[in-house]
């Protein structure tokens, strides 16, 4: 995060919540919710125990928070990148 000091946001708070963020997700604890995330979607990620379409509907919308879950610290380290390109141009 060194860089990020010479290369900041416009706006101090966004770049706040950005920069709190990724600390978020360099923690052990992050690490450890991450195997556990990953570990739900392996599980859910099945046709077992499905029977009708409402459990189908049910199952595809939590595989769905958990995909969502599981890219969140790429997801948010492309939009810091990309609103730091923005700023500094």
């Amino acid at each position: 995060m060194a860089d990020t000091v010479q290369r900041g946001l416009k706006d101090r708070n966004l770049q706040d919540y950005y920069e709190s963020m990724l600390a978020m997700f360099e923690t052990q604890g992050w690490k450890y919710f991450a195997e556990d995330l990953a570990a739900l979607f392996e599980a859910a990620n099945t046709l077992n125990g499905i029977a009708t379409t409402a459990d189908l509907d049910k199952r595809l919308g939590q595989i769905d928070i958990l995909k969502k879950l599981i890219v969140q610290p790429e997801v948010t380290k492309a939009a810091y990148d990309l609103l730091l390109e923005g700023d500094n141009e």
